[in-house]
């Protein structure tokens, strides 16, 4: 699961190798990690990377699975009403806008259902359309949100306010431009924890992407900053104002303290204007 505090971002192929993808590692960068306590350094462990070149997933769903799915606002966790959630199976149905299944509108609780068709375990989630509403507010509107890369069972939908993308600039200082889209996630390695010591490099279909507008998280202050030049405890990265289109998205890590950067994960996602899409980054496969 995606912490809260990535949050504050949305405000605001192969296998493992040495190739870096035009990264260098970043004086001090220290080798990937994980920490159970972001506060004490005692917790760092490294991460679980045997799976890493290897094809880890189950096999896919071979009959259609029914799901009941709950949307909720990602800064509050309060239900949308009125969000219509679809699944799609690939990419390129993405960038076509065919779903594979839509749902009814979700229900004052942010209930809604629809039924995953089979043949992949992994799939992309689009909800979009619905508002929060909270006594003696006006009704707070929602952004497309895009989750992919999620398995196929996962009833937990997010939705992004349009609110909580609004107070970007306070955070890092980057004009929040609706004509563009955000990226943010976290590289999980083989026992689904969140990995930290990694760089993100972005490269999009739609245009020049400024890697100036990479972030990763400050763990003493839970936010994105600029003076943070990886990714600590959590994993977290966010890419702001990234021109739509299909955006490449690499992973790169320290094997070790003093080592080159690995090619650790790899995506290819798509990006909408005032949209935002969410990643779970899998250790990369020869699948």
């Amino acid at each position: 699961m995606m912490r809260n505090s990535l949050v504050f971002a949305l405000l605001a192929v192969g296998c493992g190798g040495s190739s870096n993808g035009g990264l260098s590692p970043v004086v001090g960068q220290p080798a990937v990690f994980l920490q159970s306590n972001e506060k004490d350094p005692s917790t760092i462990t490294a991460p679980n990377l045997t799976c890493l070149g290897e094809s880890s997933d189950p096999a896919a769903p071979t009959a259609p699975t029914p799901l009941d799915l709950t949307v909720l606002d990602f800064q509050d966790s309060d239900p949308v009403k009125g969000a219509t959630v679809e699944v799609y199976t690939s990419l390129d149905k993405v960038n076509a806008m065919t779903p594979d299944a839509t749902s009814t509108p979700t229900d004052d609780m942010g209930k809604t259902s629809l039924t995953v068709p089979p043949g992949s375990y992994r799939v992309i989630f689009r909800t979009y359309g619905g508002v929060i509403v909270k006594v003696g507010q006006d009704p707070i509107t929602t952004l497309d949100t895009y989750e992919f890369n999620r398995t196929y069972n996962d009833p937990n939908r997010l939705s992004v306010s349009q609110k909580t993308k609004n107070a970007l600039p306070a955070l890092v200082n980057v004009f929040a431009d609706d004509t563009q889209g955000v990226v943010a996630g976290s590289l999980h390695d083989c026992d689904d924890k969140e990995v930290g010591g990694t760089l993100i490099s972005l490269k999009s279909t739609g245009g020049a992407v400024d890697p100036a507008n990479n972030f990763y998280f400050n763990a003493d202050v839970d936010l994105p900053s600029r003076e943070q030049l990886w990714a600590s405890a959590d994993g977290l990265f966010v890419g702001l104002n990234l021109p739509p289109g299909n955006v490449t998205l690499d992973v790169y890590g320290r094997m070790s303290a003093n080592a080159g950067l690995t090619h650790l994960g790899s995506d290819v996602l798509p990006v909408r204007a005032n949209a935002i899409t969410i990643v779970q980054v899998e250790l990369l496969t020869t699948k």
